[in-house]
């Protein structure tokens, strides 16, 4: 029989997850912890507290976080009421090119702007009192904190081509407990999403006053150090020259009168380790997903998941915040379509590999595989590396 102290469910967590590399620094067990027991404190994850002093057994810290394979067909209920589904996009109720009517707007974010104006407006409009978002550092455009916006002015950071990870659950607990926000707008690449979702499955009360999940596409976050010093060294570039760094078909660093293109393989070796086995590009759990528009500028890609994304969407269109592309555009949907599978058949080779050669895989990434189609399985023992 174990030892009551080896029931801790961080234990189980800090073996599979943390220690062989996947946590991402979402801070959704953080964000969890009825004791306090963990933080993040220099990008790291750190127990604190010996929860065993205060509980026998508490397995939220292990359910909630993105890696374990706990609640993932629950964290479905959340939008398996759309009528349509495909196997790249998840569930959804209609798919959309929008922009922002705001071309200001539009200039200090990135795509279309759809994001912000959303956030701006459901503020204004009373939907919400506020917004977790991540935000690039005052120091430095490569690094992303989360923080939430109480006045519309705020959210302007919203989306600036986030390709790092920010503890937004964690920014998500304090709006709740230090701010008394009762009605949030999270904003959160495809793991957060799932984070956030599994807190809702559990039942977590801070979750009452979650109002809506906004999904950023999302190829791979990245370990910045690791990302900053290989460019460094292979094409003289400084940190404080990187002006922003965006994903699509190539991996681009955005410079002063300059863009230095890396191959999609060199920007995967920088990626995080959690995120080479992530099958989710567009944010399958949200209520509204958004994304870029390739090969248009300006305009965003968005997937539309459940009634409460639908409404809020359909009303700033209707008020004139946000606009529609009229015109068919089966370029821009079937890269959507490309981008997703792409990161699907890669996920599941990278698994089969680490499996093959006795490496550890996440524990959602092996309950994931077996959810996913027999055909799409197959197809990953041709991913491109």
């Amino acid at each position: 029989m174990k030892a009551e102290r080896d029931l801790i469910a961080y234990n189980d967590l800090k073996r599979k997850v943390i220690e062989p590399g996947f946590c991402t620094l979402c801070g959704a067990c953080v964000a969890a912890c009825p004791v306090d027991a963990l933080e993040i404190e220099k990008k790291e994850l750190r127990y604190v507290h010996d929860c065993s002093e205060d509980l026998k057994f508490c397995p939220l810290c292990y359910d909630v976080c993105p890696y374990t394979e706990a609640l993932l067909l629950e964290t479905l209920g959340f939008v398996t009421e759309a009528p349509d589904r495909r196997e790249d996009l998840g569930y959804y109720r209609k798919l959309a090119l929008a922009q922002s009517v705001d071309k200001k707007l539009q200039e200090q974010t990135c795509s279309g702007g759809v994001v912000t104006a959303l956030l701006r407006y459901a503020i204004d409009k009373g939907t919400i009192d506020s917004a977790v978002i991540s935000e690039s550092e005052l120091k430095s455009t490569t690094e992303l904190k989360s923080s939430f916006g109480l006045i519309p002015d705020d959210v302007l950071v919203a989306v600036k081509g986030k390709l790092s990870t920010g503890a937004v659950a964690t920014a998500f607990r304090k709006a709740v407990r230090e701010y008394g926000r009762t009605k949030i707008a999270f904003v959160g690449t495809p793991c957060a999403v799932l984070a956030l979702r599994k807190l809702e499955s559990w039942e977590h009360k801070i979750t009452d006053s979650l109002k809506i999940i906004i999904g950023l596409m999302c190829l791979w976050s990245y370990s910045l150090p690791n990302l900053i010093e290989y460019t460094a060294k292979k094409y003289d570039l400084e940190p404080s020259e990187i002006q922003k760094m965006t994903l699509d078909n190539d991996f681009k660093i955005h410079v002063k009168d300059n863009v230095v293109t890396l191959p999609v393989s060199e920007a995967k070796a920088q990626a995080l380790l959690g995120c080479r086995t992530c099958v989710d590009f567009t944010a399958e759990l949200a209520d509204i997903s958004v994304g870029g528009a390739r090969p248009l500028e300006d305009w965003s890609t968005v997937i539309i998941r459940t009634a409460t994304g639908e409404k809020l969407f359909d009303d700033a269109v209707k008020d004139g915040i946000i606009r529609l592309r009229s015109q068919e555009e089966p370029e821009v949907f079937s890269h959507l379509m490309m981008m997703a599978t792409q990161k699907k058949k890669a996920a599941l080779s990278e698994i089969k590999k680490r499996e093959k050669t006795g490496l550890p895989v996440p524990p959602s990434a092996s309950r994931l595989t077996q959810l996913l189609p027999r055909e799409l399985r197959l197809l990953s023992s041709f991913a491109v590396d």
